[in-house]
């Protein structure tokens, strides 16, 4: 594949996603197939529209990362793609707020700081 149909196909990426990470840029270099399906993927369960919205996908993306123990970097490229789609500072902390307690307080602090990291609060 050429140079200009890889950076094609990661910037079509980053406008869907909102953010690439070190993984797709390595994949694309290695096995771009792979990529074209993975993004595929992606917008089958993610950011294409079905019966939630982006927004409250975003919302769920970020706190399922945090619960995760996600780094605070790719918690916080969910934070800003949320707020992007119209979630408040606000309704992502309190969506964080929500599952203290099945997601565990080492990962609710994860979240928080993700969240003040990117918000300014």
């Amino acid at each position: 594949m050429s140079t200009e149909e890889t950076e094609a196909i990661l910037e079509h990426a980053q406008q869907d996603r909102g953010y690439i990470l070190e993984m797709h840029r390595i994949m694309a270099k290695a096995d771009l197939e792979w990529v074209k399906k993975y993004n595929e993927f992606i917008e089958a369960t993610s950011t294409g529209q079905r019966l939630l919205d982006r927004k409250t996908k975003e919302l769920l993306q970020v706190v399922v990362e945090a619960a995760l123990r996600a780094d605070q970097d790719q918690i916080q490229a969910h934070i800003r793609v949320a707020l992007r789609e119209g979630a408040t500072p606000q309704e992502v902390l309190e969506a964080l707020q929500a599952v203290i307690m099945p997601m565990g307080g080492l990962a609710f602090r994860r979240g928080v700081q993700a969240w003040a990291a990117e918000t300014g609060a």
